[in-house]
């Protein structure tokens, strides 16, 4: 029930067999009346299409199945699963990442920051040309802020600049489209699935990094810990882009299985690409990208834990 009160304040609510369990559970302690749970079914229950991610049905009937809820916090005297000052709190850290084949927030502490490097020095060791004039982007790189990639053009390698995350428009209680919401990562066991339309090499890119971060920590007290790699002072993310009607060029990191060794800080690290392998990302067929499907030794991995809390957003003078 707390999973599902989180959702019904986001609006989105899926029916999952643990929800109908729990809710029956509740009947049989005498919690609640059947006709409480129908009700909550039914208001959860209508999906509604999202025209921006065709396909998908998104469960957007949260008002209705969030009364509910507080019927039973108020009522039964259950308690609640955050309090107010929370749910924002929640709210816009799961904005930040989300499922775009569900719309369903992902954990957000998944890789959504890293340090690009100076434009100059990611410029010649990709020996790429600049694409057009523009200024330095941030020093920390964090979800729909811009950032360096490095693509293909005629053969020849270019250095542009775009915003860092597929705009995803979910649909609001009246069926409207929300504000678009960066998903700056993409599963590499997902490429053959929602992001199949992207994965030609005319939509795939290098995106240059000297660092990246992940949340380490219980909830609350989450704390960043910045990665590197010892044999690439500057390395290549695998990662997909495409033209954008609302925020004009985009792109998202491929994530693959973390190592095991690093498994603790998180399941899931970028695609890195050694540099031998920048043409075949760049320029080889679809059906062979299976084969970056790996992590990165984790021997060859940097582990920077730092106490500057998460939710700082990782200031760069924090870590100077």
């Amino acid at each position: 029930m707390s999973e599902a009160a989180a959702e019904a304040q986001e609006q989105i609510v899926e029916i999952t067999p643990g929800l109908r369990i729990a809710l029956h559970w509740l009947v049989a302690r005498g919690l609640l009346q059947r006709w409480h749970v129908r009700e909550f079914l039914d208001a959860v229950g209508g999906p509604i299409k999202d025209h921006g991610n065709p396909g998908a049905d998104w469960y957007c009937k949260g008002s209705q199945a969030h009364s509910l809820l507080e019927y039973c916090h108020r009522e039964l005297g259950l308690p609640r699963a955050f309090g107010p000052a929370q749910w924002l709190r929640e709210r816009r850290w799961h904005d930040e990442m989300l499922d775009p084949a569900t719309g369903r927030a992902q954990p957000w502490l998944m890789c959504n920051r890293y340090r690009p490097g100076e434009r100059e020095t990611i410029r010649q060791h990709f020996g790429a040309k600049m694409w057009r004039e523009i200024n330095d982007g941030p020093a920390i790189v964090h979800p729909k802020d811009p950032g360096w990639v490095v693509r293909q053009v005629d053969g020849a390698l270019v250095l542009d600049q775009m915003t860092w995350g597929f705009p995803v428009v979910l649909t609001g209680r009246k069926g409207q489209p929300l504000k678009p919401k960066p998903v700056n990562n993409a599963r590499m066991d997902k490429l053959g699935g929602f992001w199949r339309r992207w994965t030609g090499p005319e939509h795939r890119c290098l995106i240059p990094a000297t660092s990246y971060a992940e949340a380490v920590g219980p909830s609350g007290e989450m704390t960043a810990t910045w990665l590197s790699i010892k044999s690439m002072p500057v390395f290549a993310w695998a990662g997909l882009w495409r033209d954008s009607d609302e925020w004009g060029p985009v792109y998202t990191g491929v994530m693959t299985d973390n190592a095991p060794e690093l498994a603790s800080i998180h399941d899931r690290s970028p695609v890195i690409l050694a540099r031998e392998d920048w043409p075949a990302w760049l320029t080889g067929p679809a059906d062979g990208l299976a084969r970056f499907d790996r992590p990165w030794p984790a021997a060859d991995v940097v582990v920077d834990a730092t106490r500057v809390l998460w939710k700082d957003g990782g200031l760069e003078s924090e870590f100077v």
